[in-house]
């Protein structure tokens, strides 16, 4: 499968006014990280074409990052997905009436299925590309909407959702802003989602060059570059907040339909992730970590040609 790459612009105000932070990122991928100069949006660019990472998602994805989908092992403990349910049920802003979910990006159905448990009575709908992930969710009663955002599938589903999950799928997008959008079309007026992604001005203990950049993430967001795609999109934000006791380097929202607003154009947000993206590289560029990050990607190679 060849790498097929495509340049884009700013998704926030448009702009091509970039700074260069990486070329390469997790697995020794290629991951084109930069910054808007203009607004402080983080984004790949250039970045793969939409065939190249349809056929990522379907046929390689699990590979990398969902092993046990194909092994037919054990699922993943459900702890892990219980801070969603937890979130909202503490925010208060969880419809009264819950008749219908979605969940963007479902994987091997373990956040709905403890959704399940603590939402008994309402149907539960997906969108999810992997080919093995999708046999598990259908295997569980949900109804499968496609196998990506970009289908139009929201003209039929207008105002239907009270509740949509969006958990670490909106920096996969190739377009926050239109993802949004269609977000937006399709929730009830007095529905919700839910929106939980890296959060790029917290890494914890994480390596940019070795974990935190990611071919797949598509865009990285922060406090001031995500209230923007809510304002393009016409989301209004209820809930924002960085980190708790379930994850620390996480980003969560809870939102709703609003109006159209202007973004917030400041280069000084370009220069607050600019900032930390330096000091964190700086130990990471050093001499011995190349090395390191070299080996593991000639093993990982290895490994790979040896299957």
């Amino acid at each position: 499968m060849n790498n097929n790459f495509e340049q884009v612009n700013c998704a926030v105000c448009g702009a091509d006014n970039t700074e260069k932070i990486c070329e390469r990122g997790q697995f020794g991928l290629p991951t084109h990280v930069v910054i808007c100069k203009d607004c402080g949006l983080s984004y790949l660019n250039p970045r793969w074409d939409k065939g190249r990472y349809i056929h990522f998602y379907e046929k390689e994805y699990d590979k990398y990052y969902r092993p046990n989908v194909q092994k037919n092992t054990e699922r993943a403990g459900i702890n892990y997905y219980q801070p969603v349910y937890e979130r909202l049920d503490k925010s208060g802003l969880l419809p009264e009436n819950i008749q219908q979910v979605l969940d963007i990006g479902s994987g091997d159905g373990n956040n709905l299925e403890y959704l399940m448990e603590k939402i008994s009575d309402a149907d539960y709908y997906a969108i999810e590309p992997s080919e093995e992930c999708r046999k598990t969710l259908t295997s569980m009663g949900v109804k499968m909407l496609g196998t990506d955002i970009d289908i139009d599938f929201h003209e039929k589903f207008e105002g239907f959702f009270d509740v949509i999950i969006m958990r670490h799928v909106l920096e996969h997008f190739a377009n926050p802003v239109s993802a949004m959008q269609k977000v937006r079309a399709i929730l009830k007026d007095d529905g919700i989602a839910y929106i939980a992604v890296p959060n790029n001005l917290k890494f914890g203990n994480s390596k940019l060059l070795d974990n935190w950049f990611r071919v797949v993430h598509t865009y990285y967001f922060n406090v001031h570059s995500l209230r923007n795609v809510f304002r393009k999109a016409g989301i209004k934000t209820l809930l924002m907040e960085e980190g708790d006791k379930y994850n620390q380097r996480e980003l969560f929202v809870i939102v709703k339909k609003g109006k159209v607003e202007e973004v917030d154009v400041k280069s000084e947000n370009y220069t607050i992730q600019k900032d930390i993206f330096d000091k964190k590289l700086k130990g990471e560029k050093t001499l011995i970590n190349k090395l390191k990050r070299r080996i593991k990607y000639d093993i990982l190679q290895a490994f790979k040609t040896k299957k």
